[in-house]
């Protein structure tokens, strides 16, 4: 009777062993869930990372009835002030929204570059485009001249004057009328 009772005694305590092993094994893994992706319902939107702040900024173009400067607002991407010179004055080689309003840019013009001294002076460079879609006049080069130098420093303080280039050179006038050798301040009546 005797044996039997301690057969059964080292039965139950190796069964006892192998459960604790197996606990003390099950208890050290690490679990890993693998959970469905989320469901995107149609109500929510996403939105990007990072958006951009917009600014405001006036245009000058020419009235279409008599000469006369007329502003235009648009929303650009802010940035840095160099940057946002740059998206302003690609704005107004697009030319106008408004249908009383006349382009004061040649169509075929492209701004090359555009950086600002330390002295406020910014330093425009478009392609030949355009000087050679320039219709001629006087007064079409007085307006597409002062167009772009009122529109630089109406919209930025720290542009005070504007030099205009073609293709990286200084040019002494666009079309023989006004004299762009030297930095323009704004000028906005004639």
């Amino acid at each position: 009777m005797a044996c039997r009772q301690m057969k059964t005694a080292v039965v139950l305590i190796a069964l006892l062993v192998v459960t604790v092993g197996a606990i003390a094994l099950w208890g050290t893994r690490s679990v890993t869930v693998n959970r469905p992706a989320a469901q995107r319902t149609a109500l929510e939107t996403r939105k990007p990372a990072f958006e951009r702040a917009k600014k405001s900024v006036t245009l000058f173009f020419l009235a279409r009835e008599g000469y006369s400067f007329r502003e235009e607002n648009r929303e650009i991407e802010s940035g840095t002030t160099t940057e946002d010179a740059r998206r302003t004055l690609t704005e107004l080689v697009k030319g106008p929204k408004g249908g009383d309003l006349v382009p004061t840019v040649s169509p075929g013009t492209k701004l090359l570059n555009l950086f600002i001294d330390s002295s406020g002076t910014a330093y425009v460079d478009f392609n030949q485009g355009f000087r050679d879609g320039l219709p001629g006049g006087a007064q079409e080069e007085l307006y597409t001249v002062f167009s772009i130098v009122n529109t630089l420093a109406s919209n930025f303080a720290q542009i005070t004057r504007v030099q205009i280039l073609i293709e990286g050179a200084e040019i002494s006038t666009l079309a023989g009328h006004v004299d762009t050798r030297m930095a323009l301040p704004p000028q906005y009546v004639f």
